[in-house]
């Protein structure tokens, strides 16, 4: 075999098993959403727009009211892993740090006419100590 077609071959089967990966990672993600919801539990995942996972950490958060306590509200962070990969310990220290990092604010949001008010815009810079709310 020559050395361009020897190293246009290793070429594909690489991104043969990158698609494979993708594929299988999709799938988790998918099936774990649908046994969620099964079960009562709201899921927002964090895939970019084509699909594809972020870097972080969480893939999946669920968001689940108790039954019993109407404001009570549940969440569950998610490392979702496809195929024949295992979450490492590494990657369960990152999951109980990223608990810890959690950042929890109220709003609220009027609609008096055409448009809607909130007390105060829902941005990420809000979550800084250094800004106060008006």
């Amino acid at each position: 075999m020559s050395e361009p077609a020897e190293k246009a071959w290793v070429t594909r089967r690489k991104r043969q098993v990158q698609r494979k990966a993708h594929r299988t990672e999709k799938e988790a993600l998918k099936f774990t959403k649908v046994r969620l919801n099964k079960l009562g539990w709201r899921c927002i995942d964090f895939q970019s727009r084509k699909g594809f996972a972020r870097t972080g950490i969480i893939d999946l958060v669920a968001v689940s009211l108790d039954k019993k306590h109407q404001d009570k509200l549940k969440v569950i962070l998610f490392q979702v892993k496809g195929g024949s990969a295992r979450i490492s310990e590494e990657e369960k220290k990152k999951l109980e740090e990223a608990v810890k990092k959690v950042e929890i604010a109220f709003n609220w949001a009027e609609k008096p006419e055409k448009s809607v008010r909130f007390a105060w815009e829902p941005t990420g810079e809000l979550f800084d100590l250094n800004v106060t709310r008006k």
